[in-house]
């Protein structure tokens, strides 16, 4: 019975020595999602239209639309972001699978995104469904380097 207790700590022990030294053990789960940010932050403002409507960033910035209208906005990136992105924030993920490609701002929110390939990201903006102003359906560009 003793040699049954030593065996069950030192094979306890060892798999938790193992699991120590894996590379996502240090990361909480929270870290892991969201991803991380390696460069500077670049601001879309939301008002009547979008600025700047094209944006040119470098792999790992953050690229943060802000709603400055008085109605609610959605914004909807036009491509699967799931391999795409770095770190999210506010752009939260669909069913617990991959990353949401849209996300709904209300007034003053923001939501950022770190693009992490090159290439061309197109997006829109549009107005809620309850919105009480007339905002036509604004498209914009994100090119990363």
């Amino acid at each position: 019975m003793k040699t049954s207790l030593h065996s069950l700590l030192a094979l306890a022990l060892i798999s938790l020595t193992a699991c120590s030294n894996s590379p996502t053990a240090s990361k909480t789960r929270s870290e892991m999602e969201a991803g991380t940010k390696t460069g500077m932050v670049k601001n879309i403002v939301i008002k009547e239209m979008i600025v700047p409507d094209a944006l040119t960033v470098r792999a790992g910035d953050e690229v943060r639309w802000i709603n400055q209208r008085q109605d609610s906005v959605t914004v909807t990136v036009d491509e699967p972001l799931e391999y795409n992105v770095s770190c999210r924030n506010g752009f939260s993920r669909a069913m617990g699978m991959g990353v949401d490609n849209s996300t709904t701002l209300s007034s003053n929110e923001t939501a950022g995104l770190c693009f992490s390939r090159i290439g061309t990201v197109k997006y829109t903006v549009r107005p809620t469904d309850d919105a009480q102003t007339s905002m036509a359906n604004t498209h914009g560009s994100i090119t990363v380097q």
